[in-house]
C-alpha cells in the first residue's frame, strides 16, 4: 500500500500539485499522452525548474493561449457571465469532457466527484441550482485538464490513501470573472468547509478554487501519518511570496506497528453493522490499516429479526487498541465496539528487494518449519502492471519465476 501526504506550508493550486507529483517521479510524457485522451485541444505543458525563496522546485503548468490572454481581459471588463470568445461551462459539459477519456472507473469517478464538489460549492455562493452553475475560471481547459492530472498522477504513481496538511489562507482581494472578490474567495472558502486552515499575513490567494476542490475531494486531513518516505516531490506555485511558495508531496508505505513481532499479546475489536452503505467500508479499512492495526476485515452475518449484517474485525496492537475503536466509532454507524486480549504466534519473516525485468520488486520471506516461503508484494506487481500494461496474472507469473531463480542461488 502506498500513501501520499501533500504538506502544504505554501499553498496549494491545480499546477502545484501536478508540479510537486512530476518532482516525485511522474513520467510527465506518460502523463501527458493519458491526457490528450481528453476531447479538448490547444493545450500544452510547460516544465521547468525554479527557486522559491532558495529552494528549488519545480514549475508544471498547463498553457492554453487564447484561454489566458482571454483571462487577463476578463479582469478588466468584466461583464456578466458570458465573455465572446470564451466558452463557460455548466457541469454537465465538464463532466461529458471527463468522461469522454475513457479512463479507469477509479480514475472517472475521481476527478467527476471532484467537479460536483466544485459545482456544489458554486451553487451555494450564487445561490443558484447546479445544473445553472456556470463555470468560469475553473471550468476552462487548463483546470480540467489539472483536475485529471492530478487524479491520474496519483493513479499513476500507485498511490491508495492521501493525506494532506492543514492549508494557509491569504487575505485582501482575488481577482475573478465577477470582479474584485475577497480572499480566500467564496468557491473556494466553500470547499475548505471542515478542513483545516491558518491565516498567513500576505495581501494574496495562496490556495485556488481547483487546488482547494483537488485536495479536499481526494485527501484526509490530520496529523502526519506514520510512514516510511520513499519519494519526495516540491511543486512551485507562480506567484512569488516572502515564504516559498511551494507544496511538497511525500509518498511511501504506511509504518504498522509490531510488524517484526513474533509472538506476544494483541487486542481484537469487533462490532456489527446493519445501517451503513457498503461503500464505506473500504475507506474505514483503509484508515485502521494505516493508523496501525495489525488486520482488518469483514464478516457477513445475521443480525435480530433476520436482518443482513457486516462484522467488522480489527487486529491491534494493544498500545494502539484505544485509538483504533475511536476511528471505528467515528468511521461507522455503529454505538459500541467489543475488545478482548489475543495471543498470537506469527512466523518470522523479512522484505527483501529482488531486481526482475521490470525494475526491483519487494518479496517477503517467511521462515516456516517446512523452509523459505518466498512471495512477491502484492502492490509492487500491481504498480508494474498499471505501469506497462501487462496483465497482472502475467506480471506476477514472471516475477514468480524470477523469485524460483533467485530462491535456486540462495541455497
Amino acid at each position: 500500500m502506498s500513501i501520499a501526504l501533500f504538506d502544504c506550508f505554501g499553498g496549494a493550486s491545480g499546477n502545484m500539485i501536478l508540479g510537486a507529483l512530476v518532482d516525485a517521479g511522474l513520467d510527465l510524457d506518460r502523463l501527458e499522452r493519458e491526457l490528450r485522451r481528453l476531447p479538448v485541444s490547444g493545450w500544452s505543458i510547460e516544465r521547468r525548474d525554479v527557486h522559491k525563496c532558495g529552494l528549488g522546485a519545480l514549475y508544471v503548468d498547463v498553457v492554453v493561449p487564447g484561454e489566458d490572454a482571454h483571462v487577463a481581459d476578463t479582469l478588466s471588463h468584466h461583464a456578466g457571465h458570458h465573455h465572446e470568445g470564451h466558452p463557460h461551462r455548466c457541469l454537465a459539459d465538464v463532466l461529458a469532457i471527463i468522461r469522454a477519456a475513457g479512463y479507469p472507473i477509479e480514475v472517472e469517478a475521481k476527478a467527476v466527484a471532484i467537479y460536483e464538489r466544485l459545482a456544489a460549492a458554486e451553487a451555494r455562493v450564487h445561490r443558484l441550482p447546479v445544473e445553472e452553475i456556470a463555470f468560469h475560471e475553473v471550468g476552462q481547459v487548463d483546470a480540467i485538464v489539472d483536475v485529471a492530472a492530478a487524479v491520474l498522477g496519483l493513479h499513476i504513481l500507485g498511490v491508495d490513501a492521501v493525506f494532506c496538511s492543514p492549508l494557509p489562507c491569504g487575505r485582501g482581494a482575488v481577482h475573478s470573472a465577477h470582479g474584485a472578490l475577497p480572499s480566500p474567495s467564496p468557491a473556494t472558502l466553500d470547499l475548505l468547509r471542515d478542513a483545516p486552515t491558518y491565516a498567513v499575513d500576505l495581501d494574496a490567494e495562496t490556495v485556488t478554487p481547483t487546488g482547494a476542490a483537488i485536495l479536499t475531494g481526494l485527501a484526509s486531513f490530520g496529523l502526519r501519518p506514520p510512514m516510511t518516505i520513499e519519494r519526495i516531490g516540491y511543486g512551485a506555485g507562480r506567484s512569488d511570496f516572502p515564504f516559498p511558495n511551494v507544496l511538497r508531496v511525500s509518498i511511501g508505505e504506511p509504518v504498522r506497528a509490531a510488524n517484526d513481532a513474533s509472538e506476544g499479546d494483541a487486542v481484537q475489536l469487533e462490532t456489527n453493522i446493519d445501517d451503513m452503505s457498503p461503500q464505506l467500508y473500504e475507506h474505514v479499512l483503509e484508515r485502521l490499516m494505516i493508523a496501525g492495526a495489525l488486520d482488518a476485515w469483514l464478516q457477513p452475518i445475521q443480525m435480530k429479526k433476520a436482518r443482513p449484517g457486516t462484522l467488522l474485525c480489527v487486529l491491534a496492537p494493544p498500545q494502539l487498541a484505544d485509538e483504533l475503536s475511536e476511528i471505528v466509532l467515528a468511521e461507522t454507524t455503529t454505538i459500541g465496539v467489543r475488545r478482548w486480549n489475543v495471543r498470537r504466534r506469527v512466523l518470522p519473516r523479512t522484505i527483501e528487494r529482488l531486481e526482475t525485468e521490470f525494475g526491483p520488486v519487494r518479496v517477503k520471506v517467511v521462515s516456516a518449519p517446512d523452509g523459505a516461503r518466498i512471495r512477491p508484494e502484492y502492490d509492487d506487481c500491481r504498480d508494474i502492471a498499471r505501469r506497462t500494461g501487462l496483465p497482472l496474472v502475467e506480471v506476477m507469473r514472471r516475477v514468480e519465476a524470477r523469485i524460483d531463480e533467485w530462491s535456486k542461488q540462495r541455497t
